[in-house]
């Protein structure tokens, strides 16, 4: 039996993940799986990967390539999701902040530098062509800390996934002014080099019985009420986000989809100008 130490955000994206670990499926393939939520999100996950803490991780596509570029031990083995992440942008309620063409003036809130949260202000002020020097973060940690930091005023503006934050929008801690998809698909998995040097055959196996599991639910005549269930959301939000949202059914690399998100992130300077995106990956 080999332990494989998987990461992932505590969202609604990683159901398959929870249902395949609720089967028989990996015990079968001689795999002991062990799950830790990463409220930190990307970021977070990549400095554990750093600390040989994880084997794999299911993270954001730009905090993934952003990530190796920095030199970052692990590899993408797949897309895990065919569509893209629809972020929300937030402000607290009592801001006067009301169009969204405002926020660049105004302090980021984000999870930590090289999250999600961090890259998405960038790609969406480059988007509306705004200076990008101009931009301000403040480190937040978790979406805890975001809740935290507008209510003492210590920021202004969110970027985070539209459904996992709408809790905070119904009961009016948080405003939503407007909404910006991911321009490529929103999620990948990656695995540690040491990992892929040991036990390639095993992290084949496991994204297998995953991508086997994506398919079942996305088939599934209760998949809203049992994602619903689990992560304590709304059914017809559920429904909402999943008229866009696709699963990848088998291992997946789109180098040219990789290709094109690293060259918008060097044209951001996030990433270097003489970055290989061959460095970004391992076909398994």
């Amino acid at each position: 039996m080999i332990r494989l130490r998987i990461g992932g955000v505590p969202e609604h994206y990683n159901m398959p993940w929870h249902m395949a670990m609720a089967s028989n499926d990996p015990t079968s393939a001689g795999i002991d799986c062990q799950w830790t939520d990463y409220y930190e999100g990307t970021g977070g996950m990549i400095q554990a990967l750093r600390d040989d803490e994880l084997d794999l991780a299911i993270l954001l596509t730009e905090g993934a390539i952003s990530g190796i570029s920095r030199d970052a031990p692990y590899r993408i083995v797949s897309f895990f999701s065919d569509s893209p992440l629809v972020w929300g942008i937030h402000v607290p309620t009592e801001s006067a902040l009301i169009d969204v063409n405002e926020i660049h003036h105004h302090r980021y809130a984000i999870s930590r530098y090289g999250s999600g949260s961090h890259l998405m202000a960038y790609v969406h002020a480059r988007s509306e062509e705004w200076p990008l020097h101009k931009l301000q973060f403040r480190v937040i940690d978790n979406l805890d800390g975001a809740r935290l930091a507008f209510r003492n005023h210590q920021a202004d503006v969110l970027f985070w996934e539209k459904f996992t934050t709408k809790p905070y929008v119904d009961n009016g801690e948080f405003r939503r002014i407007g909404e910006y998809p991911t321009p490529w698909p929103g999620f990948v998995i990656v695995a540690s080099n040491k990992t892929l040097t040991l036990h390639a055959d095993r992290v084949t196996a496991l994204m297998k019985i995953v991508f086997k599991h994506a398919h079942l639910l996305s088939q599934s005549p209760y998949r809203v009420s049992r994602i619903a269930s689990r992560y304590e959301l709304e059914e017809t939000d559920i429904e909402s986000w999943l008229s866009y949202t696709r699963w990848c059914d088998k291992i997946h690399l789109s180098k040219s989809v990789l290709n094109e998100t690293t060259e918008t992130l060097k044209e951001l300077g996030l990433v270097h100008q003489l970055f290989d995106t061959q460095q970004l990956y391992q076909d398994i």
